[in-house]
Order: C-alpha cells, then sequence, then structure tokens
C-alpha cells in the first residue's frame, strides 16, 4: 500500500476564520496560510490503496517548482494554459495543484477542448489524447509521488522536470478579480471564487459527489476550483477519493478522515 503519511488521527486544530474582509482572493489567503499554518493537511488524495497527504507546505512547493516550470516555458500572467488534466483526473492533487499554479502566475487555466489549440501550453496525465500537436505538451504520470510517464510522448515534457526547479516561491501575480480564473463551459472569474462559501474543517470529494453537488451548469472541474477557493478562504482541507480503499466505504473512509460530505 502507498502510504505517505500516517493513518490519520484527529485533525488538527485549525486557526480561527479571519473575516471575510480579510478574506481577500484565493491567492492572498493561500499565500497566508503558507506563512501562518503550512503544516496544516491541504489535500489528501485516495486512489485505490494509495494515499497522498500534502500539507499546505507541501503543495506551495509543488506550487512553486510549477510556476518555475511555466516561467522557464515562457508562461506567465495572461496565457491560457488548457488543463485537460484537470477536465479528465479533477480528484487528483497533480491537477489541483496545476489550477493554483496558474492562479498563481496569473496564467488562464482553461478545461475548453475547444482552447487546445490555441493555448500556450497545454498540461495532460498520462492519456495526453485531445491536446494540439502543435501545442507544447507537460505531460503527468499521475502516480502517486509523480514519477516519470511510462509512456511519454515524443517531444512532450515530463512532469517530473519540476523537481529540478527552486522550492523559492515566486512573488503572486494573479490575474484581476474581473478576469476569468477557469475558461470553462461557464466561466469562474477571481471574484465569484473569492465570494465562494468558506471551509473550514475537513470536506471530502468523490466523482460522484462532484456531479451531484454540481446540480448547477458547472462541471467537476469548475467544482473543485470552487471547493477549492473555499478551503483557501476559509482554514479547511480537501480530501479527494478518485477511488476508496478495498474494504471502506466512503462514510468509513470520511470517519477515518474525520471529515464531512462536500
Amino acid at each position: 500500500m502507498v502510504q505517505l503519511s500516517p493513518t490519520p488521527g484527529p485533525r488538527p486544530s485549525y486557526p480561527s476564520p479571519r473575516p471575510a474582509s480579510v478574506a481577500a482572493d484565493p491567492v492572498a489567503r493561500l499565500a497566508e496560510r503558507l506563512e501562518v499554518s503550512g503544516a496544516d493537511p491541504l489535500l489528501t488524495w485516495y486512489h485505490d490503496r494509495a494515499r497522498v497527504e500534502l500539507s499546505g507546505r507541501t503543495v506551495g512547493s509543488w506550487l512553486a517548482k510549477t510556476v518555475h516550470l511555466m516561467a522557464e516555458e515562457g508562461i506567465g500572467a495572461g496565457d491560457l494554459v488548457y488543463l485537460p488534466v484537470l477536465a479528465d483526473r479533477p480528484l487528483h492533487w497533480v491537477s489541483c495543484c496545476w489550477l493554483l499554479a496558474c492562479w498563481w502566475s496569473g496564467a488562464r487555466p482553461s478545461v475548453r477542448p475547444e482552447d487546445a489549440a490555441t493555448a500556450a501550453v497545454a498540461v495532460s496525465g498520462p492519456d495526453a489524447s485531445g491536446t494540439d500537436p502543435a501545442v507544447p505538451l507537460v505531460q503527468c504520470s499521475l502516480e502517486p509521488l509523480a514519477g516519470p510517464c511510462r509512456q511519454a510522448v515524443p517531444g512532450a515534457i515530463d512532469f517530473t522536470e519540476a523537481l529540478a526547479m527552486p522550492d523559492e516561491m515566486p512573488a503572486p501575480t494573479p490575474a484581476p478579480a474581473t478576469g476569468i480564473w477557469l475558461c470553462d463551459q461557464v466561466p469562474l472569474t477571481g471574484q465569484q471564487l473569492a465570494e465562494q462559501s468558506r471551509i473550514d474543517e475537513a470536506v471530502m470529494v468523490d466523482a460522484e459527489g462532484l456531479v451531484s453537488a454540481g446540480a448547477s451548469l458547472r462541471t467537476p472541474a469548475a467544482r473543485i476550483a470552487e471547493l477549492l477557493a473555499g478551503c483557501l478562504l476559509g482554514a479547511g482541507s480537501l480530501v479527494l477519493v478518485e477511488s476508496p480503499p478495498d474494504g471502506l466505504s466512503l462514510a468509513g473512509l470520511a470517519a477515518q478522515e474525520h471529515a464531512r460530505p462536500a
């Protein structure tokens, strides 16, 4: 069993929620969280027997490396980043890190297939079908430890190259609040994300929960963006369940993680 952290005990006591006036936007709150409560969990991911728990500080490290990788490829504020990895695997921690990296750098993440040919870069999982061969590609293995791709696309950048990037967090340059922070069927602006309900505890979401929770026009990718923003605006964390461990129901897993359904 892949287990990157001990079986969870009671979740830590989170700091008292800040007043809404102080919350600002998800990027500002992420920066504050990394400074004051970086050791607390932010993302926990389950896929069969694999469990990966990432503290805010660890997410920040991946975020820094990803932003530096983007910068090496000339990707920054205003650039369109096509994220089929987020559309295909919205419950993977790597997808969340790429979304956060786009928000931090001011790039425009998209899960719309019509943007595949006009993006500055595409980011896929191990299956890169649907990407445009004329657009630079970053391919992610989506292995628990983000190891190298077993079947690399010729010419693609393997996401493991981010491991060689600095851990130093570059200054955030998020898009304006009125700008689009996720290009989707229904675009999400920074202002809409900043107005999400605050989440101050651990919340668990699986594929069925994403669909049922998105009774509006929101796609699973957009729902993850909203939930992630809610956790950053508050003091909560996401438990992402692609598939629960054998023999453990979702209710049992929620009880083990001390999490409520999203």
